[in-house]
């Protein structure tokens, strides 16, 4: 192996060796009979958490010195980047993930590497030049998904989520095999680099089969990738699927895939970008679809799950319309977006955490699903939870000086300028309207009146060992969403620079 190459993939090899022995050592000490069979879950996080700062120093020290077009995987400045990105967001989330697995009293070491597996799968992911090694690493993201939304062994809300998303996961995988086959036999070949240098002239100087051909391929594999990322009507599986899974679960899939699935969906879009005249316009009607179906549905959401889903899949709408204008502006608007809004669910996964371990100590709801009424006058008891549920979900509907707004913005002067006022319109109505269903949350986190005593010691939380570190994790990932509000051009930039540094734009 070339030795440019073989260092461009240490961190990955670093990795999967990593696993493999934290697997083989951790087997080792639970079934032995010295140490009474002890519960390493503590100890098997401090592991990961070794692990994958370690991995984050190796992706900043390596240097891209070459480039080589030919090959499935590909690793260059932009795939770097967005490596290093999803390393950080997994750190921010490692904290709320333990805590999560804690409460819900999953104490299986196995699941945990599943989780490392997981990561590394996404970084395969990102540097997938191939429709080949794009179909192994999501497989092998999936496989891991199927797992951990089945984790819970005593659930039975728990194996049917794992059986519906199998199901369905397994349905996409199939269509995309038949759009790469379709692709594959038209023009011989599935590496992305071959496929924009064969598609950069118009289809219309080709015959009329082969149009229809090659479209038909484009379809079935950029329909399993909005599969993916829960793009309406391609969502069906989600709702059920994340509401089953256990909340260590539902927090991973719904945050960290979007990043990595998202990135690959550019480099698709990006190959097919002189013949895609039909389609553009029909991509940009799917992303105000899935805008308006998240809204409409979350309006009439009791449960908490239930309403952070299809609010994802409102959001997942404006990205798929910054993706439908096809330009490198577009492109990096879905970038900034998709990053500032895995940020935010960060903090809102940490303020459900939050509210799931308070209820379960409370009203023992363990294995219950969390309600919007159990936020009932929550500001009465505990006003600095309630202030922080006021930034995000205002972030989330994109009111300022919140940098959830100016993610929105861009997108919809990017569309505007894209001479289409009258979507952007209807974008915005969209939005406003889809404000409800936070501002209904806030009503009964600030308005409603006292009818539980019991609530007041919501106030201990604060002096728990176990969410002690999600206060402090808060202080910093807010501040950060304040400031990026204030001073959004490194962001901005940086989402610049992952498209320019990229060889395959």
């Amino acid at each position: 192996m070339d030795p440019v190459l073989f260092k461009s993939y240490f961190p990955e090899l670093f990795l999967s060796i990593a696993i493999l022995l934290q697997i083989l050592y951790n087997i080792h000490l639970v079934n032995n009979f010295k140490y009474n069979f002890p519960v390493l879950d503590f100890e098997v996080i401090t592991q990961i958490i070794f692990i994958v700062v370690s991995l984050l120093l190796l992706f900043l020290k390596i240097k891209i010195l070459g480039f080589f077009s030919n090959l499935v995987f590909i690793n260059d400045n932009s795939s770097k980047i967005i490596k290093i990105l999803l390393t950080l967001y997994f750190i921010v989330l490692l904290n709320i993930l333990y805590c999560s697995f804690k409460i819900q009293k999953i104490n299986f070491i196995e699941f945990l590497s599943t989780l490392m597996l997981s990561i590394l799968s996404m970084y395969l992911l990102i540097g997938s030049c191939d429709l080949i090694s794009f179909y192994l690493s999501i497989e092998m993201q999936s496989i891991c998904f199927y797992i951990l939304s089945a984790c819970k062994k005593n659930s039975s809300f728990s194996i049917e989520s794992g059986l519906k998303y199998f199901i369905s996961g397994s349905f996409m995988s199939a269509i995309f095999l038949i759009g790469s086959s379709i692709i594959y036999g038209c023009v011989g070949t599935l590496n992305l680099n071959n496929l924009s240098l064969l598609f950069f002239e118009p289809f219309s100087l080709l015959s009329f089969q082969f149009n229809y051909l090659v479209y038909f391929g484009f379809i079935c594999i950029t329909s399993t990738l909005l599969f993916k990322i829960v793009c309406a009507p391609f969502h069906f599986w989600a709702p059920d699927v994340y509401e089953g899974s256990p909340l260590f679960s539902t927090i991973l899939f719904s945050v960290l895939p979007k990043i990595a699935v998202l990135y690959f969906l550019i480099k698709w879009v990006s190959c097919f970008n002189n013949n895609l005249f039909y389609f553009k316009t029909t991509l940009f009607y799917l992303g105000l679809f899935s805008c308006f179906w998240g809204a409409f549905f979350a309006l009439k959401q009791i449960r908490v799950k239930r309403l952070v889903i299809y609010s994802s899949v409102a959001q997942v709408g404006f990205v798929i319309c910054s993706l439908s204008l096809l330009n490198i502006e577009g492109f990096s608007k879905a970038i900034f977006f998709i990053l500032i809004y895995s940020l935010t669910s960060s903090i809102l996964w940490s303020f459900i955490i939050i509210c799931y371990y308070n209820f379960n100590q409370i009203f023992k709801l363990c294995n219950e699903s969390l309600l919007i009424t159990n936020f009932l006058s929550l500001f009465n008891y505990n006003k600095t939870l309630s202030f922080i549920s006021l930034l995000v979900f205002f972030s989330l509907g994109g009111i300022p000086p919140l940098t959830g707004f100016l993610s929105k913005a861009f997108i919809l002067i990017e569309i505007i300028f894209s001479t289409k006022t009258i979507p952007a319109i209807l974008i915005l109505l969209i939005s406003s309207i889809s404000m409800f269903y936070y501002l209904r949350v806030l009503k009964i986190t600030f308005f409603e009146p006292k009818v539980c005593s019991k609530i007041s010691s919501f106030i201990v939380v604060f002096n728990s060992k176990l969410i002690v570190n999600i206060y402090f994790l808060f202080s910093i990932l807010l501040t950060i969403l304040l400031l990026l509000f204030i001073f959004p051009n490194e962001m901005y930039l940086l989402s610049h620079y992952v498209l320019l540094t990229s060889f395959s734009f």
